[in-house]
């Protein structure tokens, strides 16, 4: 049945209601539109939260499990076996050098824990290295009273590795029977006397002995007669007394490191040696609390300079880990 107004006022009337019903929409619309961006910001923000979280409406959302990283990925350090890295170490010196043979022990002397490992219980002649023993023997000869006068032999000895020095202390204190009695004192299972008692760089030793030898002096050795020793190994001269570079190994490969060294070098008919060896700490005054021991027999008739540029390469792949 028809309304009873008349058709000009219905049409009118009409328009009226569908214009009302316009501005709900928009008005609907207005309040709608940021009340669903906000309903899609929480889900999405709920899907990454540990913690259950709701939904506009009051929805609960399950929360998901956090993704664990993987070993190595960002934020975490990749973790490099003993073992590996010594490896990584042999195949730099072995690239500088063809055909080296290498013992490698590296420790961290604050917790024990080993760092690089290759070798380390295989002997290796310890030229100048053995210059360690001969000045404990001496410094233990003397119930480890110091002096002037052998302060500034062992001075001599050990910065500058002074080969002269060495043969004084070495004959004048029993020769080979040095390497037993400090072998014995250390319990250094791998270290043998030279089967030529005139030949003391001819000593037998395993990086895991001379290892041993550095935490006997840092922990053992009596205060005085310890500073003695490290002052001289913290004093090396770059120049040895026979115009050798010293230099090589860890102080080339670890710049900016504080160290204590005592490095070794000689050439025999059907093989060269070079050693290095020291205490290793971050620089700025801190400890040296890492022990590197790198013991090498290379090729007959390789220089110095590439012999030890080659332990050089080998010791640089410690940078990051010991410095």
């Amino acid at each position: 049945m028809d309304s009873i107004l008349p058709r000009p006022a219905r049409r009118g009337w009409l328009w009226v209601v569908v214009g009302a019903v316009a501005v709900v929409a928009i008005i609907v619309g207005v309040i709608a539109t940021p009340l669903a961006r906000a309903a899609a910001h929480n889900s999405v923000a709920a899907q990454h939260s540990s913690a259950p979280t709701a939904s506009a409406v009051g929805v609960p959302v399950p929360s998901l499990p956090i993704p664990q990283l993987p070993s190595g990925s960002a934020g975490t350090a990749p973790q490099v076996s003993p073992e590996a890295l010594a490896q990584k170490m042999q195949a730099a010196i072995q690239s500088a050098s063809p055909g080296t043979q290498v013992g490698i022990d590296v420790v961290d002397t604050t917790s024990g824990a080993t760092v690089a490992d290759l070798d380390s219980g295989q002997q290796f002649y310890t030229a100048s290295v053995v210059k360690l023993l001969i000045a404990l023997d001496e410094l233990n000869s003397r119930g480890w009273q110091t002096d002037p006068a052998t302060t500034g032999q062992l001075e001599q000895m050990l910065s500058a590795s002074d080969d002269d020095i060495a043969d004084t202390l070495w004959d004048a204190d029993g020769g080979d029977a040095i390497v037993t009695r400090m072998a014995d004192l250390m319990g250094l299972s791998g270290t043998s006397a030279p089967s030529d008692a005139s030949q003391w760089g001819e000593t037998l030793t395993t990086a895991q002995d001379v290892v041993t030898v550095y935490r006997y002096l840092l922990s053992t050795v009596p205060q005085p007669a310890r500073d003695v020793i490290m002052t001289d190994l913290q004093g090396a001269e770059q120049t040895a007394a026979d115009g050798t570079d010293q230099y090589f190994g860890i102080p080339d490969g670890l710049t900016g490191a504080d160290w204590a060294i005592k490095q070794g070098w000689m050439s025999l008919d059907d093989s060269t040696t070079l050693d290095t060896t020291g205490l290793v700490g971050a620089g700025a005054g801190q400890p040296l609390r890492y022990v590197v021991v790198v013991l090498s027999r290379q090729p007959a008739g390789v220089s110095w300079t590439a012999g030890g540029n080659a332990l050089t390469a080998g010791v640089r792949v410690l940078q990051g880990t010991v410095d």
